[in-house]
């Protein structure tokens, strides 16, 4: 059994800094999902094909830092505010796509977040602007194959023996497939107040069945989170620097012990255990921006849970070869002109797992993942600071 996973932050919000036009029929994000739509076909998906030396798709796809519109007008809607799941089901084709905002522009109507894409200051500027009914968002995007056998992450079974019905786990059809994923909240005790040390973070978890050549299949859950990051951290400063260690060790602990450990030792709302008598162990998937590098506790506690790194080359691949990211170790930089030259550092990652915790010696293969790869776009106005991660975790069937 196969399963590959991306996994990009793909800094977003410089959409809304460059707002189409508003013109007939037109949408306000056209040019950013074109743009996105050309790397991922043009650019992203022949380095996976080169690069995990297979023609293949990524199984699922975790996306930090999307965009979505809301229209909150009664009337006079227009087709102009795309959502954040009709933006990315218009990039990624042939997938069932899930968005979930962790901010917005509503509920947190904070000046130094929102006030530049205001009428008045982006007049100002000669930009486009967010009209006062449109609700912005940013959040996380999950992308899952067509045709995948999504699960119901939990089930209405108060008596698991006496549940005989193998498929209640299932979606009974399109309206109910946002049953297949849950999102919970892993900032604590934060209310957003407009910068990046304390805007709101989640964890989404989504639910596949697999099934393999025995005939046995796994459950696989994954799990896509952006950790928190404070604004100066990895600049010399020690005070952040442990200051954001301490806030990610208690997210990254409350990922562990009260959703996946949670899930594990469910004994009821789930899929009953013995109930597949033939099916292999649960998989988890962990992927996202973790804002933790490899010497980090928070990656440390990671690895002890049994957890395997799926990307051990972190050496950049740059569509720009002559770039001088090329070949360094690392999957974010800085694409501000005062830091650009400062090296760029490991952050990404995706993880794999098991039920009992550990694998056993040589049961997980990752040797057709590829290297951390940076995508260039023909509108340079939205690339992005992080690399595109993919890895293949290949177990015995």
């Amino acid at each position: 059994m196969t399963i590959r996973v991306m996994s990009w932050n793909i800094a977003g919000a410089k959409l809304l800094g460059n707002l189409d036009p508003k013109t007939p029929n037109s949408k306000a994000a056209d040019t950013y999902t074109n743009a996105y739509r050309e790397v991922w076909r043009d650019g992203i998906f022949p380095y996976l094909q080169h690069g995990a030396g297979e023609s293949v798709y990524p199984d699922i796809i975790l996306l930090q830092e999307c965009i979505g519109f809301e229209d909150k007008r009664l009337e006079g809607r227009s087709g102009r505010w795309p959502k954040g799941k009709e933006i990315l089901g218009s990039i990624f084709g042939g997938y069932t796509c899930f968005f979930f905002p962790s901010l917005s522009s509503h509920p947190h109507p904070h000046p130094r977040k929102w006030l530049p894409f205001s009428r008045e200051e982006a007049e100002k500027n000669n930009k486009p602007f967010l009209p006062e009914y449109v609700e912005a968002q940013q959040g996380y995007g999950i992308c899952v194959q067509e045709g995948a056998d999504l699960r119901k992450i939990w089930i209405p079974v108060l008596h698991p023996d006496k549940e005989k019905d193998l498929h209640r786990d299932k979606p009974g059809g399109d309206g109910e497939h946002h049953l297949c994923v849950e999102c919970t909240e892993t900032t604590m005790g934060k209310q957003y107040q407009g910068d990046r040390d304390s805007e709101p973070r989640l964890v989404v978890m989504g639910r596949c069945f697999r099934g393999s050549s025995d005939g046995r299949g796994r459950y696989i859950n994954f799990l896509n989170l952006h950790l928190d990051t404070m604004r100066g951290e990895r600049a010399g400063n020690i005070r952040l620097d442990r200051q954001g260690n301490v806030a990610r060790m208690r997210q990254i602990e409350g990922i562990l012990d009260g959703v996946i450990s949670a899930y594990q030792e469910a004994s009821e709302y789930r899929v009953p255990r013995g109930r597949w008598d033939t099916a292999g162990e649960d998989l988890w998937i962990l992927g996202g921006d973790f804002n933790a590098t490899p010497d980090s506790g928070v990656i440390a506690t990671v690895k002890r849970s049994g957890f395997v790194d799926g990307n051990t080359d972190k050496k950049i691949i740059d569509a720009d070869t002559n770039s001088p990211l090329h070949n360094q170790e690392g999957t974010k930089w800085s694409i501000d002109q005062k830091r650009r030259t400062l090296p760029p550092v490991i952050v990404d990652y995706i993880f794999c797992g098991i039920e009992r915790t550990s694998f056993r010696t040589n049961e997980v293969n990752v040797e057709n993942s590829v290297r951390p790869y940076r995508p260039r776009f023909q509108d340079p106005r939205f690339e992005s600071d992080h690399a595109v991660l993919f890895a293949c975790f290949k177990l015995p069937d």
